[in-house]
């Protein structure tokens, strides 16, 4: 930069003005530049190097935030299927409690003897009407159970190829 001429006069020297110039030492200014650049350098670089720290500690947080997200959301839905499944047990209980009273209703004596005299015609019987079976003796002796069940066997056409095979 120029600077102006009566910057450099200076008292009475209005006759032989000299300039003072100043000497300036080269090397020292590019020194002076090259460690501010290393400076600005190496801010840059530890700039860049805490962004990408900051970046990386943000993308943990953000992936163990939605890791935690996750497992509460299955939790979550674990505990509603429980507690669904706990109202379906509750009113199947209470269905099971309503049929065990109408099989107690419908199986009381009285309810039966009623609908038994109403609905069918039937009434209790008296003594001189009873009849009593032994079943202690075997009265069946003379059938044959097993002949019947054979007869059907070798009249198949199965049980035919078998005895061929025999």
């Amino acid at each position: 930069m120029a600077r102006r001429e009566y910057d450099y006069i200076k008292g009475n020297t209005v006759l032989a003005p000299e300039r003072k110039r100043r000497v300036r030492k080269p090397d020292e200014k590019y020194k002076q530049i090259k460690r501010r650049v290393k400076k600005e350098a190496l801010l840059r670089n530890q700039r860049k190097n805490d962004r990408k720290y900051l970046v990386t500690v943000a993308v943990v947080i953000f992936a163990l935030g939605v890791a935690t997200i996750s497992g509460d959301n299955k939790v979550y839905s674990m505990q509603k299927r429980v507690s669904d499944m706990n109202s379906q047990i509750k009113q199947a209980q209470e269905k099971n409690d309503a049929l065990n009273v109408g099989i107690l209703k419908f199986s009381s004596l009285n309810n039966i003897e009623k609908k038994a005299e109403g609905n069918l015609g039937m009434y209790v019987p008296k003594k001189e009407e009873i009849v009593k079976v032994d079943f202690s003796d075997n009265y069946f002796a003379g059938i044959e159970s097993n002949g019947v069940s054979q007869n059907t066997k070798e009249n198949s056409i199965f049980s035919k190829l078998i005895n061929l095979i025999k």
